[in-house]
């Protein structure tokens, strides 16, 4: 099973994350304080990070927010970011941070499942060689 850390802000949240990394054979590592997240993304090398961004108005977006733009720094593993429905300055931000996926809204553990499992194959390829790339095709 590949690694993956996660930072969200509910219970409710983690278990339907976690759920969904498990169906796509992740094990994940998931936090719901900032800075237990930030000590775990340094220690952890992990090949994928899922930020889990509350609603605009939570005392807990900003923080979120800069683990998110720390993690995106780092650059050692993807960073897929679960943002608003139609908040297109959020979008805009998190595609600056350069990360592998932003997900507008809540999509559900169909979506999210996809997003693990194109996750998976994505790290499977960029492990390949040149050689092995061309005949995956």
């Amino acid at each position: 099973m590949l690694h993956c850390l996660m930072l969200t802000w509910s219970d409710e949240r983690a278990g339907l994350l976690r759920n969904a990394a498990e169906s796509e054979s992740w094990r994940s590592t998931v936090n719901r304080d900032v800075q237990e997240y930030l000590r775990n993304l340094f220690r952890l090398r992990v090949p994928l990070t899922l930020i889990d961004l509350p609603c605009l108005k939570s005392n807990s977006y900003v923080g979120i927010q800069q683990a998110a733009s720390h993690a995106s720094e780092l650059g050692s593993s993807q960073v897929i970011i679960c943002g608003n429905d139609n908040h297109r300055e959020e979008e805009i931000w998190a595609r600056g941070l350069g990360v592998w996926a932003y997900l507008p809204g809540d999509r559900g553990p169909a979506g999210l499942e996809f997003v693990f499992g194109d996750a998976r194959q994505a790290l499977a390829k960029s492990a390949m060689t040149y050689v092995e790339l061309e005949a995956y095709h």
